[in-house]
């Protein structure tokens, strides 16, 4: 009873167990954040090589086309056509290319190429170079798409990954979680209704030694009242042999009722009276009432005829008809001293 009542006033539950998927959820989120910073810095770092790789390039590629200087005038106009075309085709999208030349004190650059007017100084890589016997400078600079955007797409890609398989796994533990819930209250009901059938079994076993005792009470009152009456009870079959005699014939015709059976009860009947008797079993047959008779049963000295009142029922069975006999047996001399 302790343990029925609280489950009486439980509530259903819809999604139990919640605090699982949640924190896988949580754990799923900070791994990812760790992993999208790990991964952004080192798509950061590659970006940078690439970028170191490709201002090398570029200046490897104006030292390898240097031409004559007998082809380049001597003003600048000359020299910025030569390097306009020699890095207008090979200068990358993502880089800002500026030359300076330092023999002139002018800010005016040699050359300049994707840089908007501005060199961020902490982003920008110069090289210094001497092509025609002049020094120059070479500065590069990478686009703000250049290196951030690879960062962010990095992370944004492992963000995307990470939350994806984080919500999966939530979602998938949910329902294992939500049919875990439901075999536990299918399970839980098959223990109540065992142990319902257990109780209900035990009432079945109470109830049948009651009946049990009661058909034991019953049989006894009717072997007292057969005692008590006098009368000796038989059965018999269809053909009239004895199935059972109650030990009263022990006293009426001195023989034991083990001796009796499988014994025609006709050859107990005295000769003059087995007609009646045959009529009387006919009569119970067809009518299916009890018939009455007065014979006389012979005794055990083969002398002695004792006068009996004979009643006869016949037994039928609804599949197979007729099944047998029973008969009651009572002294006459009994009779006439308990009128008296």
């Amino acid at each position: 009873m302790e343990s029925s009542t609280p489950a009486r006033f439980r509530r259903p539950v819809l999604w139990p167990g919640i605090w699982i998927p949640l924190l896988l959820v949580a754990a799923g989120l900070l791994v990812t954040g760790i992993t999208a910073n790990i991964e952004a810095r080192r798509a950061m770092a590659l970006a940078e090589a690439r970028y170191h790789a490709q201002h090398q390039a570029l200046v490897n590629h104006l030292l390898a086309n240097v031409p004559d200087q007998s082809m380049v005038g001597d003003h600048n106009q000359p020299v910025s056509a030569w390097l306009q075309a020699l890095f207008s085709d090979t200068l990358p999208d993502s880089l800002g290319l500026r030359i300076d030349t330092l023999e002139r004190h002018t800010k005016m650059p040699l050359l300049e190429l994707g840089t908007n007017g501005s060199v961020d100084p902490t982003r920008a890589l110069r090289t210094e170079v001497s092509p025609m016997d002049q020094n120059w400078i070479l500065t590069t600079v990478p686009s703000p798409e250049g290196l951030e955007a690879v960062a962010q797409a990095s992370r944004r890609t492992v963000w995307i990954a990470g939350a994806a398989l984080s919500v999966f796994a939530a979602a998938l533990t949910l329902v294992l979680n939500r049919r875990l819930h439901r075999q536990t209250l299918h399970v839980r009901g098959l223990e109540q209704r065992e142990i319902g059938a257990d109780h209900q079994i035990a009432n079945f076993q109470v109830e049948k030694s009651i009946l049990r005792r009661a058909l034991n009470d019953s049989e006894q009152r009717s072997r007292d009242l057969v005692a008590l009456s006098g009368a000796v009870i038989w059965e018999l079959d269809e053909r009239g042999r004895i199935g059972f005699v109650s030990p009263q014939i022990a006293e009426l015709l001195d023989q034991a009722p083990a001796d009796l059976v499988n014994q025609p009860l006709e050859e107990l009947v005295a000769p003059a009276s087995r007609d009646n008797f045959r009529r009387a079993l006919a009569a119970a047959r067809s009518d299916s009432s009890i018939e009455r008779v007065d014979l006389s049963l012979v005794h055990r000295d083969q002398e002695t005829e004792i006068p009996v009142v004979l009643r006869v029922r016949a037994l039928k069975d609804p599949v197979h008809g007729l099944s047998g006999f029973r008969v009651s047996t009572l002294q006459r001399m009994a009779l006439y001293s308990s009128a008296l």
